[in-house]
């Protein structure tokens, strides 16, 4: 059996609580346990189980704490030895706030869940761990706490085995904001900096930051004070990416009596992000005089709506919102996914990616080969995080928690002359 799972963001908590609790991981054990006694129990042997962590396992870039160290110092900056430092800090703060679930993730799980084998664990980074893959002190730690053993190499970026048929990464590799590295896929070209590194730290994590800081917001009620930084923090959270402005539209209404406080505060991280040096850089090296839409321009449009919504009624902003969403919601991940079938080897069925934090199953192609027709699926691990999905009428949102995890079995585990694969996903209704 090969599970994957990927996108379980565990955070430290100081921007915001959105850690997956441990007993989230006990079902999901319980239910692979189940999985594999049934084989058993049809007389089918079960000889391994392997779980593939999928990338964004931890995330090192949604936290408050680079806020108190320079640029140099921070993700994207040049002092390699504070930068490794501070994020072990990160880091062992994650696993101390997440310890029950680590401590089991880590630990012995074959007798605790009835399994026929010790399962073994693997791991590909993302792109928001990836600080993980980068220093030798951060490889150690995640071994530690997933039960992993320590790799003298860096962790590989994808993941194959012939047997069930699978071709997996994470896929960030197909967002032009999260991936700055070329084609080549090399080690190097992960450890490129992307414009999303600072997106998540400067402009996502940092906007309740700011709010909550206000003079405005600090004479408030504590409950409403609590509610307020709870709705910026969810910010990440929305889907589409393209909503998050109109998600943003939505608690200045939702707060009328500190509309002000918010678009201060957002006018000021935008200056912010904008005079620092990586950013500046980052914008010489991808505004291409030839190119009316490139990447530099669409963060640049995405940067001026989200100013001017301080100046005009969202009536007035919508029409722009949706110009700009028409060219950002396209999914590259399943382009990619269907383009990636011409240079594996031809026993892959399947091929897996994380990052879109949305379930898919998708019929790729039927390859009439000689000895049987070769089905190709593409298919995507979801996340187990909260997210909140815009309304199909109106400026609202609805949100609800999800657990997603993909099962492959190999032909003889199924007693099918193919290896077969398993979805399962469940919502839960509590915000």
């Amino acid at each position: 059996m090969l599970v994957f799972v990927s996108d379980l963001h565990f955070v430290d908590g100081t921007a915001g609580e959105h850690n997956v609790p441990t007993a989230a991981f006990e079902i999901f054990l319980e239910d692979i346990s189940w999985a594999a006694n049934r084989l058993i129990d049809d007389g089918r042997n079960v000889g391994e189980i392997k779980i593939v962590f999928l990338g964004d396992i931890f995330d090192l870039l949604r936290t408050e704490k680079w806020f108190s160290f320079p640029e140099a110092e921070r993700p994207w900056g040049s002092n390699e030895k504070r930068i490794e430092t501070h994020a072990k800090a990160i880091l062992d703060a994650i696993v101390r706030k997440n310890k029950d679930t680590f401590d089991l993730l880590g630990g012995e799980l074959k007798e605790d869940f009835d399994l026929p084998v010790e399962p073994e664990r693997i791991y590909v980074p993302g792109n928001h761990d990836r600080l993980c893959n980068k220093y030798a002190s951060l490889r150690k730690k995640v071994c530690k706490n997933l039960g992993i053993s320590f790799p003298r190499a860096p962790f590989s970026h994808n993941f194959e085995d012939l047997g069930y048929g699978v071709f997996a990464r994470h896929g960030h590799e197909y967002d032009k904001f999260n991936f700055e590295g070329g084609t080549s896929y090399g080690h190097n070209d992960y450890m490129r900096v992307p414009i999303g590194d600072p997106i998540t730290t400067e402009l996502v994590a940092r906007l309740p930051w700011k709010v909550m800081r206000h003079p405005a917001v600090k004479n408030l009620p504590q409950t409403e004070q609590k509610a307020l930084r709870r709705n910026l923090e969810e910010i990440e959270n929305v889907r589409p990416y393209s909503s998050i402005l109109e998600w943003l539209l939505y608690q200045v209404k939702k707060n009328l009596f500190v509309k002000e406080a918010i678009e201060d505060s957002v006018d000021e991280i935008i200056k912010e992000f904008n005079n620092l040096k990586f950013v500046k850089k980052w914008y010489e090296h991808h505004d291409k005089w030839t190119d009316f839409w490139d990447e530099a321009d669409q963060v640049q449009a995405f940067l001026f709506l989200l100013e001017k919504f301080k100046v005009f009624p969202s009536e007035r902003i919508l029409p722009f919102l949706e110009l700009v969403n028409k060219h950002v919601e396209k999914d590259k991940l399943s382009e990619a996914a269907q383009a990636e079938y011409s240079h594996l080897d031809s026993r892959i069925r399947y091929v897996v990616y994380g990052h879109s934090h949305e379930p898919l199953q998708m019929p790729v192609r039927v390859v009439d080969t000689a000895e049987s027709m070769k089905e190709q699926v593409y298919l995507n691990t979801g996340t187990w995080r909260r997210r909140y999905h815009k309304t199909e009428q109106g400026l609202g949102f609805i949100g609800w928690k999800n657990l997603t995890y993909i099962v492959f079995y190999r032909k003889e585990e199924k007693g099918l002359d193919f290896p077969a694969f398993a979805t399962w996903t469940g919502t839960l209704k509590t915000i």
